[in-house]
């Protein structure tokens, strides 16, 4: 009878604290869907304002492209300021090799209200393989819609505020992520195929060929090493095509890279840390250095092989052969190698937000999994999708998501979802 008395007492305790959980899950949700709404209702108006002309034109990033493109085909620099050409008159710069300026050539043909029509369908698509092949990959039980939301609005303006910028990082990032899916299904080829087309546009894009060696070791060695070799090509060829261009280009990166001339900051990446870190010590007189820029990218590699290594360490030691475990491995891979881009920007946020949603809905499932702490961290990291992308405490949260599952992962090696 006391028996029976102390399972119907454990019962009504477990109902309670399973309501609460639930409860505290759906004000999570709640606001997050309320401030998904406000700030849809923001973008609608600034959209609005916009057609107008009391406001920044839709898609100013592609501004950009096109103007360098025309600067181009009229023999002028297209690394010079666009303020001149672009209807928004921003300072901006071209940051792309000169070979990829051939890429935008086409838009050169017609205005730039037609241009961005045709620019904004082509990231509509791109949206949408984007979401498809992620729900594929991840095999997300989320409602094709809800997850089309969460997507669009997690942490904050990743996804909104990268397709109104009309940035082509936008696709990049993209395409990025859909070569996962080819990655998970066996075929490398069109995996590295991708990476290595990003990295014409971004070369720091390569460093996403390093996930195979964290999921398969070196058995994708050569085609590493072929990928390494054929995008260093085309930079070289980038170099014989014109050598005042490619230095205008390096000079541009320069710019970018250290936040100088035209640019504020440095992004949320290592690299913002890593300065950060050499400014308390110079302002305290700690060390004072000439050339300080080498010691940040050498501080900068070091943390790169540091993370990789780390990561490695964790995910090469066992074998997994379960498909969702698979993707597991999968997810950790891509946030390891995403947080090692040093100077991580917004748009670069967006690889991040699947295999994030795919490590929450399965590995941090409290309805399952009973840990106090990962209930703890569930919602911690929950709330992770009503941050600021641009917040300076997005990137250590990023940091601190990804350890931690990495350290339950090693606590439980034999994880199976």
């Amino acid at each position: 009878m006391f028996t029976k008395k102390q399972n119907i007492l454990k019962y009504i305790v477990n109902e309670k604290i399973n309501f609460i959980l639930n409860l505290f899950l759906f004000l999570i949700f709640l606001l997050f869907f309320l401030k998904s709404f406000n700030y849809s209702f923001y973008w609608y108006e600034a959209f609005k304002a916009a057609l107008k002309g009391n406001a920044d034109h839709i898609f100013w990033d592609f501004e950009v492209y096109k103007c360098s493109a025309e600067f181009f085909i009229n023999n002028q620099n297209p690394y010079n300021l666009i303020t001149e050409c672009s209807p928004s008159k921003k300072p901006f710069i071209h940051n792309y090799p000169p070979l990829t300026t051939l890429f935008f050539i086409p838009f050169t043909l017609i205005n730039f209200f037609w241009a961005k029509i045709i620019w904004g369908i082509l990231l509509i698509f791109f949206l949408l393989i984007f979401i498809n092949f992620q729900r594929k990959l991840f095999q997300t039980k989320i409602h094709y819609l809800l997850y089309f939301v969460i997507i669009l609005f997690s942490l904050d303006k990743t996804i909104i505020y990268s397709f109104f910028t009309g940035n082509i990082s936008f696709i990049l990032q993209i395409l990025i992520g859909i070569s996962f899916y080819f990655l998970s299904k066996n075929n490398k080829n069109i995996f590295f195929i991708i990476v290595c087309l990003v990295s014409f546009f971004k070369f720091y894009f390569l460093i996403f060929i390093l996930c195979p060696i964290l999921l398969y070791k070196l058995k994708y060695i050569k085609e590493i090493i072929f990928s390494i070799l054929l995008v260093g090509l085309f930079y070289l060829f980038n170099y014989l095509f014109d050598p005042i261009l490619f230095s205008n280009w390096l000079s541009n990166v320069y710019k970018a890279s250290i936040a100088k001339g035209y640019y504020e900051g440095f992004g949320i990446g290592s690299l913002n840390y890593i300065i950060s870190l050499f400014d308390i010590l110079e302002n305290n007189k700690i060390i004072i250095l000439n050339k300080r820029e080498y010691y940040e990218v050498a501080f900068t590699f070091l943390y790169l092989i540091s993370i990789v290594s780390i990561g490695y360490f964790f995910l090469t030691k066992n074998k997994i052969n379960k498909s969702k475990s698979q993707n597991l491995k999968l997810a950790l891979s891509i946030l390891l190698i995403g947080i090692c881009i040093p100077r991580l920007e917004i748009y670069e946020l967006i690889i991040f937000v699947a295999p994030i949603i795919f490590l929450l809905e399965n590995f941090y499932n409290y309805r399952q999994d009973k840990n106090i702490y990962k209930i703890i961290l569930n919602f911690i990291f929950i709330s992770l999708f009503l941050l600021n992308g641009d917040s300076g405490i997005t990137y250590p949260f990023l940091v601190f998501f990804m350890f931690s599952t990495l350290f339950f992962y090693k606590k439980n090696s034999k994880f199976a979802l």
